[in-house]
């Protein structure tokens, strides 16, 4: 029976390896003290006891363990799929969320760019006034603003204005619906990182199983220390019986007649000889003073298994705890998935609206501002063509003048030379010549004019000439430099 000394030893034990050590035969006393400690020693039964109640508390707690360990793993994997797919579909909302915004800041920039080349264009018809010879005498001054309906651009801004505030208010419903998304997803990320996660080894994914199987190695070294106890106890028994007065000694010391632990009833020993006698006490002696440090070793077992039933009972305690935690956050991505769903629509009837409201109507207003600004740009480049059309209009208005009055002074010439030449024909041949010889000899010449001809219009004869003169002062004489700014306007256009 070798175990680790221990501090403490009964008065028994003490007295008998002092009588040992003195080499002095063993006494009666001796022998009934050896088999009360003896006796007394094999009240460390009560450890074996609760040593098998642990061993099958912690056979529990092993089972407990592996289905836990597999629990909790498998749901932290689901848990971690759930957590990147909702991260995945936030991500996908936010690609989606930031095409739009990217394309519709562009769109927005091309409509300012559109709006503003527009308003500079009206801001060219403003300032450019309208020749006063051209208007009606009494007209206040015009410019070519104000010959331009300006209802079209207002309508268009407003409608612009209020498509750019329907989508603004989409984006709200998006951004209040990504803000929910990501305080759901942020708890969520906060309630996994306090998840307990149970301690473990390097080697091995759970220390139960290992500890587990110290246990059984501890109660059955002790288990086999109590044996020998027992095997001790026994000795001394046969020893009693073996020594006259034995028996009795050790009922009147414990009151209990000294049984062997297999028997229920003291049985008569069978005879021994001296020397096989002597050789008993010795071994008992050997024995004795051995079975305090084998009851020690029994307690110090004992205490180590409460001690790895402790350490058990402790990683079982943080699996419960985890998977306690665990099913909270299982929760909570139950939660968080059916709010998803909203989530989802919500970016969906965004990005709808984008495509089917906002996008078409900034690209129709962007192509109407420029439809618009080259329409205003071709009228006041029109404006400046008409200065220079009427300039031209005008110099061939006095240059057909001009050709008119030289043909009309040919032909006044023309026809003065006539009735010169017929005046003298007639003093020179009138005299022999018969007057129905031709009927138009004395006919006067032909007389020519050269006139404007009037515009054809559903007006008297009278309402003619006065049209025709209208119609001649029609054609303003323009300034020259009017001329040349409109035909520096013309080329720069061009």
């Amino acid at each position: 029976m070798a175990s680790p000394p221990s501090p403490a030893s009964s008065t028994s034990s003490t007295s008998s390896r002092r009588s040992l050590d003195q080499n002095r035969p063993l006494s009666l006393e001796d022998l009934v003290n050896h088999f009360v400690a003896s006796k007394r020693s094999l009240n460390s039964q009560t450890i074996l006891w609760r040593a098998n109640e642990i061993v099958n508390q912690a056979r529990e707690l092993l089972e407990e363990n592996a289905i836990l360990s597999a629990k909790n793993t498998s749901i932290r994997n689901i848990v971690d799929e759930q957590v990147d797919a909702l991260v995945a579909v936030r991500r996908g909302i936010e690609v989606v969320e930031a095409d739009v915004q990217v394309e519709f800041k562009g769109l927005l920039h091309d409509l300012d760019t559109s709006y503003t080349g527009l308003q500079s264009t009206l801001a060219v018809l403003r300032d450019t006034p309208i020749e006063a010879v051209l208007q009606p005498p009494g007209t206040s001054q015009k410019h070519l603003f104000d010959f331009i309906d300006n209802t079209t651009v207002t309508n268009l801004k407003d409608s612009l204005r209020d498509c750019i505030d329907r989508y603004n208010e989409a984006h709200v419903s998006l951004e209040d619906s990504n803000d929910a998304f990501d305080t759901a997803l942020e708890n969520l990320h906060s309630s996994i990182e306090n998840v307990p996660r149970t301690p473990v080894t390097a080697s091995t994914p759970s220390p139960i199983p290992s500890l587990y199987h110290d246990l059984e190695g501890h109660a059955k070294e002790a288990a086999q220390a109590f044996q020998s106890l027992v095997s001790h106890y026994d000795f001394c028994v046969s020893a009693l019986l073996h020594t006259e007065g034995g028996a009795a000694a050790a009922t009147q010391a414990t009151g209990d007649e000294p049984v062997p632990s297999g028997d229920a009833h003291a049985a008569p020993p069978e005879p021994i000889s001296e020397e096989e006698r002597q050789e008993m006490l010795a071994v008992l002696v050997k024995d004795a003073a051995e079975m305090e440090d084998v009851v020690t070793e029994i307690r110090e077992r004992g205490s180590e298994m409460s001690f790895l039933l402790s350490q058990i009972d402790s990683h079982i305690t943080h699996l419960r705890n985890e998977d306690s935690a665990l099913s909270s956050i299982l929760r909570m991505l139950a939660q968080i998935a059916a709010e998803v769903k909203d989530h989802i629509g919500t970016s969906r009837s965004f990005h709808a609206h984008w495509l089917e409201d906002t996008r078409p109507t900034l690209l129709s207003g962007i192509e109407e501002w420029e439809n618009q600004r080259e329409f205003y740009e071709r009228f006041d480049l029109a404006y400046a063509e008409l200065l220079v059309e009427i300039s031209a209009r005008r110099r061939r208005h006095d240059k057909a003048k001009r050709k008119a009055e030289e043909a009309q002074k040919e032909l006044d010439r023309l026809h003065a030379e006539d009735e010169r030449a017929r005046e003298q024909f007639t003093l020179t041949q009138g005299d022999f010549l018969p007057l129905d010889i031709w009927p138009g000899l004395k006919d006067p010449p032909r007389q020519y004019e050269v006139r404007a001809v009037p515009w054809i219009h559903d007006e008297d004869e009278e309402g003619q000439e006065e049209h025709l003169e209208t119609a001649v002062q029609s054609i303003p004489q323009l300034g020259r430099n009017v001329v040349e700014r409109a035909l520096t306007r013309v080329k720069r256009r061009m």
